[in-house]
């Protein structure tokens, strides 16, 4: 029969079926959403304590000749991740050394990302899963203020996987690849 549930082959409706199981789509606002401001502003905690060091920022930026890497590069967006997020050790980043010198490389782990995001947000879609655009490009970045008003590196990470939801510890958790071409510490895009 189409449309039953599998379990009890009654059909389906919006708010489940015969065996009494819930569907997810029928709930609008669970129990856990419902308590993300309240962890979001315990987690802030950990920021106010001086706990949290590093500034994660999504950063995109568009290039001025129509596709990625041609004209002019400017910035179009920074969005701290707020509350700010447990940035993993950064022993995963290491140098790698070259004949023209050294670079860094590896991967970073940020997780307790505040569920107020989706995953399109922090893999730099658009509302409603739309690509990012040829022009464009979208990157995280990790930095540790020096002052109020000064920035220390900024270093530049792309996603290495799809984020992990897990909503019992009201957080995503997402592990990042370090990428080049970082911005100048005033945020300047280099070249």
């Amino acid at each position: 029969m189409a449309g039953c549930c599998v379990t009890c082959n009654q059909p389906r409706t919006a708010f489940g079926c015969g065996c009494g199981f819930t569907r997810i789509e029928s709930l609008s606002n669970p129990l856990v959403a419902s308590l993300t401001p309240c962890v979001d502003r315990l987690r802030d905690l950990y920021t106010c304590l001086g706990a949290r060091v590093y500034e994660v920022v999504l950063v995109r930026t568009r290039w001025s000749g129509g596709e990625r890497g041609v004209g002019v590069e400017e910035v179009i967006s920074e969005e701290p991740i707020l509350p700010t997020p447990q940035v993993g050790d950064l022993n995963g980043v290491a140098f790698q050394t070259f004949s023209f010198g050294s670079e860094e490389i590896g991967t970073l782990r940020v997780d307790q990302i505040s569920p107020r995001y989706n995953e399109d947000q922090l893999m730099g879609r658009y509302e409603g899963g739309a690509p990012i655009p040829a022009d464009e490009n979208f990157y995280w970045e990790i930095r540790i203020p020096i002052s109020d008003h000064t920035s220390g590196e900024r270093r530049r990470f792309f996603p290495s996987n799809v984020p992990n939801k897990a909503p019992l510890k009201f957080q995503w958790s997402i592990n990042l690849m370090r990428a080049h071409d970082d911005r100048t510490r005033a945020g300047d895009v280099r070249g």
